[in-house]
């Protein structure tokens, strides 16, 4: 079976977001390296430092959903185009902190609404991308998270070299967001954004929570919000707490743990990647879901019982793979929904942003409250068994792989 093409206009218009999307995450997870210097130049504490680094993931949570449900009031281009202009404000907000809580609000501006710039654009992506095609776009979308963290790590040290201070960084990821949403404001057209609930007057108001309704109304979008979390969990609470792990244990310094670490997003792109053509190779769409809630937990868990470089990475890899595999796959479930509405989809999506949200945020916390009574590699462990929440849980999903649409079509 044939599948359209995605045209020309299509690629760069969800490009455009793409790359902003980088630019956010290359400002997030670069805020490991730049603490120290943050910390030693404006003094401060443990405690703030920690909110610093919980910031991102707690904001996803608080805004992801209202954000989505701006989509029945305004259009998706112009929400897409706003969040841009924060998103500049808040990292030239940044780069001129004077003291914590400048830095903080910059934060906040940022993250609280960057979170949530993939809603939005499933709008447009529903008005641009051929259905069947969804699968692969969002593999490739879904990869600029894991790619903002390799270049945070990796790259961010030589552009602070480059710019001289981490100031100057901070800034330059400003203007690159400004010069992304002046791009963007040429680029896209306003009937890319337009939604079928754009109304007016009494009408739009009483709308405007119609969209959640019909997302919670449809059993997948609650059972991978319900499941999704256990995955951000394990994610942040290793991404954390690992490295320190195999120190303690093992006697693996941070220079070798972090480049056993840096493998995790690397493996995570090419599962964004690769997961689509396998799920459609093989014509089925729910195995390449539920299969990772199970596998998980035992990756995980083999990065905390050896010291073993090679099998550590073997470890590493097979969880970093995992922990994105089934991610485009299960967004694009939410699209695959018989009768949704563009509105409703972005909503779902925005309902599984809030939970990974809660589940990233829990990652830090929970690790933390139960190392003090059962030890950092206790506690560790006990997260690993997140995951299998959303193994359980997507093994209720309806199966909407290609071999599900064929015997759909055939009927028909």
């Amino acid at each position: 079976m044939s599948k359209e093409k995605v045209s020309a206009r299509a690629w760069i218009i969800v490009s455009i977001v793409w790359i902003g999307y980088v630019v956010v995450n290359l400002a997030n997870f670069s805020i490991g390296i730049m603490m120290p210097d943050i910390q030693a130049e404006l003094a401060l504490t443990v405690t703030q430092t920690g909110w610093l680094s919980a910031s991102s993931w707690i904001l996803k949570a608080l805004f992801s959903i209202p954000i989505a449900l701006l989509l029945s009031r305004f259009n998706a281009k112009n929400i897409i185009q706003a969040v841009f202009a924060i998103v500049s404000v808040g990292l030239l907000l940044q780069g001129f902190a004077q003291n914590f809580v400048m830095l903080f609000l910059g934060r906040a501006l940022v993250y609280g609404v960057a979170a949530a710039i993939l809603a939005p654009l499933a709008v447009v992506k529903i008005k641009l991308i051929p259905k069947e095609r969804m699968a692969g776009i969002n593999g490739i979308e879904n990869f600029t998270g894991p790619l903002g963290q390799v270049l945070g790590t990796a790259v961010v040290p030589f552009i602070i070299a480059t710019m001289g201070t981490w100031r100057n960084t901070m800034i330059l990821m400003g203007i690159l967001a400004i010069i992304v949403t002046v791009v963007w404001s040429v680029c896209c057209k306003k009937e890319d954004g337009m939604s079928e609930a754009n109304t007016t007057g009494k009408a739009q108001k009483v709308q405007f929570l119609a969209p959640l309704k019909e997302a919670c109304s449809h059993r997948t979008v609650w059972l991978l919000a319900l499941g999704w979390w256990g995955t951000g969990l394990i994610w942040n609470a290793m991404y954390s707490y690992w490295p320190t792990f195999v120190q303690e244990s093992y006697g693996i310094g941070t220079e070798v743990s972090g480049v056993i670490l840096g493998i995790l997003p690397i493996a995570s792109i090419i599962g964004s990647l690769t997961s689509p053509k396998i799920a459609d190779k093989i014509g089925y769409d729910k195995p390449m879901i539920f299969i990772w809630g199970f596998i998980l937990p035992v990756a995980y868990f083999c990065m905390m019982i050896t010291s073993s470089i090679p099998l550590l990475c073997v470890a590493v890899f097979v969880a970093g793979y995992g922990a994105y595999a089934f991610v485009p796959i299960a967004f694009t479930s939410i699209y695959k929904i018989k009768g949704i509405s563009p509105q409703a989809v972005s909503i779902g999506m925005a309902m599984i942003f809030t939970t990974n949200g809660v589940g990233g945020a829990l990652g830090g916390t929970l690790s933390a409250s139960l190392s003090q009574s059962m030890g950092l590699e206790g506690a560790l462990k006990v997260c690993c068994l997140f995951p299998l929440i959303f193994g359980i849980l997507t093994l209720f999903l309806p199966e909407t792989g290609r071999k599900a649409a064929e015997k759909e079509a055939m009927k028909g």
